[in-house]
């Protein structure tokens, strides 16, 4: 089982909740694979900058043949950490930002954390339905009778 974190945005989610967020707690190969790629995307603008420079440094300590060790646990080390922690550092980014942490779910899979949050979440109570115009009752329009072009220009 993993854990799911539901997260609303500031203000409130809206009314069909497509801005409520759902997002897996746990490794990422992404963020391990292209971690400060990672960072930037989730618009991690400090940590990904702190881990392209390392990365750059790490890269600079590999050219040289008596930091390989160094250069190379480095690497290793940062896209680690990338990918351990990508996701924990992002969700208290929002929650930084003004998001609000709804629930932590424990689900076999994404989907099943959804319909297990939004099942518990109260019924939206239902619109009411628009009026009948007169097009929709098959009241025709005055004029000469019905038209077989796409306007009826009131039989002119």
């Amino acid at each position: 089982m993993r854990s799911y974190l539901i997260l609303t945005p500031p203000g409130g989610p809206d009314p069909d909740h497509r801005s409520t967020v759902v997002l897996k707690d746990g490794f990422t190969w992404e963020g391990f694979v292209l971690s400060w790629i990672w960072l930037f995307w989730h618009r991690l603008w400090l940590a990904g900058l702190v881990v392209l420079i390392l990365q750059i440094a790490s890269g600079l300590m590999l050219q040289m043949p008596s930091l390989v060790p160094a250069g190379a646990s480095l690497g290793l080390a940062l896209s680690l950490l990338v990918g351990l922690e990508g996701r924990n550092y992002l969700s208290g980014s929002l929650v930084r930002r003004g998001w609000v942490l709804e629930a932590v779910i424990f689900a076999q899979d994404r989907e099943t954390a959804e319909e297990m949050y939004f099942s518990g979440l109260p019924a939206p109570t239902p619109a009411p339905m628009p009026s009948t115009s007169d097009w929709a009752t098959g009241i025709q329009p005055t004029g000469n009778g019905p038209s077989l072009s796409l306007f009826d220009h009131g039989g002119r």
